[in-house]
C-alpha cells in the first residue's frame, strides 16, 4: 500500500495539478486579507481578532473555495488513468483493483490534509502582515494552534464527502461532470449555511459540526454525523463496485 501511495505522489509531483491546487487554496487567505482591509478602512471602529478570521475562514474552506479545489483533486486522481490512457501500463501489475483504489483514496486524504495545513499556515502568515501594519488583536501562534484541530477535522469530513464525486469521475471517465456537480453542491451549501436544514445537508453539515452550529438547530449531532457517513459510504461503495465490475481491458484498448 505504501508503494502505491508513493507512486501516486510521484505522479502528482510531475503534474501541474500540485502547484495549481496550492494556488487555489491560497486564494482563501488572500480573500480574508482583502475582507480585513475593507473592514479596517470602511468601519475602523470594528475590532476583530485572529480567532475571528480563522472562524470566518472555515466558511471559505468547507463550503466554497477549498471544497471545489478538493473535488477537482479527487476527479483528477481517479480519472487521469482514463484521460491519460495509462490503464494499459497498470493492468499488468499484480495489484488488486481494491488496493489500487485504496491507494488513490489514501493519496487523496493526504493531499487534502496537506492543502488544509497550507491554508491554515497561510492565514497565519497573511494575518501577520496585516498585524505588522495595522495591529491585529489576539495575534498569537497559540491562537492559530488552537484552531488547527478544527481544520484537520474539517479536512477529514470533507474527504468523506468527496466520495460521490469520485464515483462520478470514474463513471464519466472525465473531469467535467464532477466539477459541475461540485458547483451545484456548493450553491446548495451557500444557500443552507445559515439555515437549520443545513444540518441535514451533508456538505453543509460538515461545516456545522466543525463550527458547533448544530447545537443551535433542532437536530441532534448524531443525525448529521449519520447523514455524512451514509453519503460517504454510498459513494465509496458505488466507486469500488463500479471499478471492480468494469472491463478495464476494453477501456485500455479504447
Amino acid at each position: 500500500m505504501l508503494n502505491l501511495i508513493s507512486c501516486e505522489l510521484l505522479k502528482l509531483k510531475r503534474s501541474k495539478m500540485m502547484p495549481i491546487s496550492v494556488a487555489g487554496v491560497l486564494s482563501t487567505p488572500f480573500l480574508l486579507l482583502i475582507e480585513a482591509l475593507q473592514t479596517h478602512f470602511d468601519k475602523p471602529e470594528i475590532i476583530f481578532t485572529l480567532s475571528d478570521i480563522y472562524s470566518d475562514s472555515v466558511l471559505y474552506i468547507m463550503l466554497l473555495v477549498n471544497m471545489m479545489v478538493y473535488v477537482a483533486i479527487a476527479a483528477y486522481l481517479f480519472s487521469r488513468e482514463y484521460t491519460e490512457n495509462t490503464l494499459k501500463t497498470i493492468l499488468p501489475i499484480p495489484i488488486s483493483r481494491t488496493k489500487l483504489l485504496l491507494g488513490k483514496f489514501c493519496t487523496l486524504l493526504l493531499w487534502i490534509v496537506m492543502l488544509t495545513l497550507v491554508t491554515w499556515a497561510s492565514i497565519f502568515i497573511v494575518c501577520g502582515l496585516y498585524h505588522a501594519v495595522f495591529t491585529l488583536e489576539g495575534y498569537s501562534v497559540f491562537v492559530a494552534i488552537g484552531w488547527l484541530p478544527k481544520f484537520l477535522l474539517g479536512s477529514l469530513l470533507m474527504f468523506l464527502t468527496t466520495s460521490p464525486f469520485v464515483f462520478i469521475a470514474l463513471k464519466t471517465k472525465g473531469f467535467v461532470a464532477p466539477m459541475i456537480g461540485s458547483a451545484v453542491i456548493i450553491m446548495g451549501s451557500a444557500a443552507l449555511s445559515n439555515q437549520e436544514w443545513g444540518a441535514l445537508y451533508p456538505w453543509t453539515a460538515t461545516y456545522f459540526l466543525v463550527q458547533g452550529k448544530i447545537l443551535n438547530t433542532s437536530y441532534p449531532i448524531w443525525l448529521s454525523v449519520a447523514i455524512i457517513l451514509l453519503v460517504s459510504a454510498v459513494g465509496f461503495f458505488m466507486t469500488f463496485h463500479h471499478f471492480k465490475k468494469e472491463d478495464l481491458g476494453s477501456v485500455a484498448k479504447f
